[in-house]
């Protein structure tokens, strides 16, 4: 047995214990994790993640891509047809990018390669969790939120067009490389699968945050210092690191670092989303720390020329509950989606090849 196979079994067999040992803190951890998905996640990201891959599959990404080529291009070296998923990933929240950068390669629209530099700098906290959850729910201010949207926005930008350089050297170009799926998704059919692969990615990522959350409840039973603890809460699941930071009275710039990296649990999560797609693995987690520091620095900077957002904001914390976890944006997008469903079904029986 190689070294690195002991190091993993020693690991498996560490958490085994602990949760035959601790039962009831790990069952703590897998209810805090039910109620993050619950509250903040499902209401916020499933609408986003349908709508993501929907605007692929009934090919409005390559028909918006003919009139955004230019600016995608200067800016991020990237096909037109990738502007909306880059839209995306900045409203719809982590996966989204993910999700929708695996869609546009599945139909041709963009190479392996620049899928992979998508994901550089493609994968951001969204609206509704940055503004409502973190400043709204978690800190209590919505300026706090907004300040903290900002540094994600700037951040991502930033890192987008550091993601291009090197394909900007090559003088590669997406209509080369890239090849045509030829298959024609109908819009009711694309709506359906749309809904359900965003179902799919969507539980996925819910499983992960309970699996995290239930593994730092039993970290946290070997960690004295409250300061190592939140550290490495934030550093595991961005949902409970806002949370701990939120109650330890951390500064923003904080929330800002622990937001642009993201966690390990989003990270396995965009892994999880881009299918056959590889992606160098230590330069993506390098990318994340990268644009958390970015994103931290303009946050500061932000605040420093806002003073009244600078200050600490509160450290009582309470529950997000399902009412104030969504967002507008998210109802609009899901109504849209029904009325396009309703207008645009078929006169005869949809039938979908099941042999395929």
């Amino acid at each position: 047995m190689g070294k690195s196979s002991g190091l993993l079994l020693a690991a498996v067999l560490t958490a085994a214990c602990a949760l035959l040992i601790f039962p009831a803190q790990a069952a703590q951890g897998a209810r805090n994790g039910v109620e993050y998905s619950l509250n903040i996640l499902l209401p916020s990201l499933y609408p986003f993640m349908v709508l993501s891959v929907f605007v692929v599959k009934c090919g409005l990404a390559e028909k918006l891509g003919a009139v955004l080529e230019k600016p995608t291009q200067a800016l991020f070296h990237l096909p037109g047809s990738a502007a909306v998923s880059v839209v995306m990933s900045v409203i719809g929240g982590y996966p989204a990018g993910a999700r929708s950068a695996a869609a546009l390669r599945s139909e041709g629209l963009i190479t392996d390669k620049q899928a992979e530099q998508m994901m550089y700098f493609c994968v951001n906290a969204g609206p509704s969790f940055v503004i409502t959850a973190v400043g709204i729910g978690f800190l209590g201010n919505a300026q706090a939120g907004a300040v903290l949207f900002a540094s994600q926005l700037i951040s991502f930008l930033i890192m987008g067009i550091l993601s291009g350089l090197p394909a900007r050297r090559k003088k590669d170009t997406a209509r080369d490389a890239a090849k045509r799926n030829t298959t024609q998704h109908g819009t009711a059919e694309a709506f359906i699968v749309s809904a359900a692969d965003a179902a799919y990615s969507t539980l996925m990522m819910c499983c992960l945050v309970i699996l995290f959350a239930a593994g730092m409840n039993l970290l946290r039973m070997a960690l004295t210092s409250p300061v190592v603890s939140v550290f490495c809460s934030a550093v595991l699941e961005v949902t409970g690191g806002c949370a701990d930071l939120a109650r330890t009275g951390a500064p923003l710039w904080c929330f800002a670092l622990a937001m642009g990296w993201g966690g390990i649990c989003v990270h396995l999560q965009v892994i999880a989303c881009l299918g056959s797609i590889q992606i160098r693995k230590g330069r993506f987690a390098l990318c994340r720390l990268i644009q958390g520091c970015i994103s931290a620095l303009v946050c500061w900077c932000l605040t420093q020329l806002f003073p009244p957002c600078a200050e600490t904001f509160t450290n009582t914390y309470e529950p997000i509950v399902g009412a104030t976890s969504g967002s507008i944006p998210a109802a609009a997008a899901l109504a849209l989606l029904c009325v396009v469903l309703l207008f645009s079904m078929p006169h005869q029986k949809l039938e979908i090849d099941d042999t395929k």
